[in-house]
């Protein structure tokens, strides 16, 4: 596979200076307290002349707000596997990087790893110990995630405790070899690193890549991975079909989904990926690199000194929420990968469509709700695709997903005819509620929800229920347009949903008889 960068949005102007190290204030980084950094640009807004704060993201998840607890001491090694590193930028300081504590510089490979003097991590492009970022993006990624925090200039991190380990797998264009890529993922996950942040794409994965990602998987490192920025299905970048990933999309100001950003079964949430303020590597302008139209060069830039860049897409958003997962890491060190994966996914915060959905996944990041979610709960409630099937001259509908819970107790598929769908000559006086004999509860109508199919066990990613597509349409008042509803329920009570619309042609002749295979 050959990745690639996703496509990225923004605008703005300025240049770059190059200064050396980054001080931090003398109250060291015990005093990362949840309370508004000092950071200028954290603190401002209309920096380009937008109507909204220059770290609106950061705002939005509550990470340094009094609700949210202090920083705790756990420093969490995050592999960052992109363009590089601008490692000697002002607001990223040489103690925010990952330092290989077994290797010296003396031209020998001291730890016998088969990398010489990789102190900071590697360069698998150029085949060389110095990651330097000619492109901007992977520094851009960096920063969102680490950037110096309460130290007066610039901006602030997600978790400035963070250690990034630079591992450089994409050229200035963004094009990135398959082994260079499995390659850095076995060097992240060997070298201590306990999240990967991948905002690469490309349309195929190669079993280099995929043993890869299982590797990580298997020694407990979690690996997020972009959406991709083409407004189209996630499944066609083929990142996002990686083993055990977390899948990112991006959402804008208002906490929807942002219109570039792909959708899809794969997608797990939605993290801020629009107008993302963070650190420019030297004299770079990566938006410009994709020649768009409407983008003047350096427009993007931020701050007199052309230090800082704005920039929107699910790299970014997904740098966001890498940031967020090791911050709750953390606090949480014991959590393992699939732990941290759940505690980001089960709270993320339901925004439209309702329920489970293939545009926003579980819904949009919130930080602090993670921080609260109890180890091991989740309940997964997922519709990801429909199939027909016909069989003895009879049409059915095959409807798969996954419905799951850490004590799963039970499973219901609904369905009913979407609003205004059925034929007129069937919808009166047949389809008005009657009250049921002996009781006072009124019959359904094919517009209430009704139970199609029960599940007693936990299903995932396969098949939930096999339906004869004229029993549906009966109980449906003629209707071949239906919404299906998913209701997961565990043991403890909790409950997850999900939803799909069906449109689907109407039988020709009418069924004898109930059908229905679960």
């Amino acid at each position: 596979m050959s990745a690639r960068l996703g496509t990225c949005l923004a605008t703005q102007r300025a240049r770059v200076k190059l200064l050396v190290g980054c001080m931090l204030l003398a109250i060291g980084a015990s005093s990362y307290a949840a309370s508004p950094p000092n950071d200028p640009h954290y603190n401002a807004e209309g920096s380009w002349g937008q109507d909204f704060a220059d770290q609106w993201a950061l705002r939005q998840q509550r990470v340094y707000a009094d609700i949210a607890p202090n920083d705790a001491d756990e420093e969490i090694i995050v592999a960052v596997i992109d363009t590089g590193l601008d490692y000697t930028h002002t607001d990223l300081a040489a103690e925010k990087l990952w330092q290989n504590p077994a290797e010296r510089k003396n031209g020998r490979d001291d730890d016998n790893n088969g990398y010489v003097d990789d102190l900071i991590g590697w360069n698998f492009v150029d085949n060389n110990n110095n990651p330097w970022d000619l492109s901007g993006h992977g520094t851009h990624i960096a920063g969102v995630i680490a950037a110096c925090t309460n130290n007066g200039i610039g901006i602030a991190g997600a978790n400035p405790q963070a250690r990034i380990m630079a591992l450089k797998a994409a050229n200035f264009i963004g094009q990135a070899r398959s082994s260079a890529v499995a390659a850095a993922i076995y060097y992240a996950v060997d070298h201590g690193a306990r999240i990967i942040n991948l905002s690469l794409g490309g349309e195929l994965v190669t079993e280099l890549e995929i043993e890869a990602a299982k590797y990580a998987q298997q020694q407990d490192v979690l690996i997020l991975v972009a959406a991709g920025n083409q407004g189209v299905s996630a499944e066609q970048q083929g990142y996002s079909t990686l083993p055990g990933v977390l899948v990112v999309g991006a959402s804008d100001q208002v906490g929807q989904r942002a219109g570039f950003s792909n959708f899809g079964n794969n997608v797990a949430l939605l993290a801020p990926g629009v107008d993302v303020l963070s650190l420019r590597a030297e004299d770079t302008d990566f938006i410009a690199l994709t020649n768009p139209l409407d983008y003047p060069d350096e427009s993007a830039v931020v701050g007199e000194e052309g230090e800082y860049y704005r920039a929107s897409g699910t790299s970014f958003s997904t740098a966001l929420a890498t940031g967020i997962a090791s911050r709750v890491l953390s606090q949480r060190p014991e959590l393992t990968s699939g732990e941290l994966r759940e505690a980001l996914v089960q709270t993320a915060t339901d925004v439209e469509p309702p329920g489970v959905d293939q545009l926003s996944g579980y819904g949009q990041l919130d930080y602090v709700a993670a921080l609260q979610v109890e180890q091991g709960a989740f309940v997964h409630a997922r519709l990801a695709s429909a199939e027909l099937e016909l069989a003895d001259t009879q049409l059915w509908i095959k409807i798969h997903g996954t419905a799951a819970a850490a004590n799963f107790a039970s499973a219901e598929l609904h369905l009913r005819a979407v609003a205004g769908s059925i034929p007129v000559e069937e919808e009166d006086p047949k389809s008005k509620k009657k009250k049921r004999k002996g009781d006072e509860l009124p019959e359904p109508t094919p517009y209430d929800w009704q139970v199609i199919s029960t599940l007693n066990t936990p299903v995932k990613a396969e098949q939930l229920g096999r339906y004869s597509i004229t029993e549906l349409t009966k109980l449906a008042g003629g209707s071949t347009a239906w919404e299906v509803r998913l209701q997961v329920t565990d043991a403890d009570g909790s409950q997850r949903e999900a939803f799909m619309s069906l449109g689907l042609p109407r039988p020709e002749t009418p069924a004898e008889e109930v059908a229905q295979d679960g």
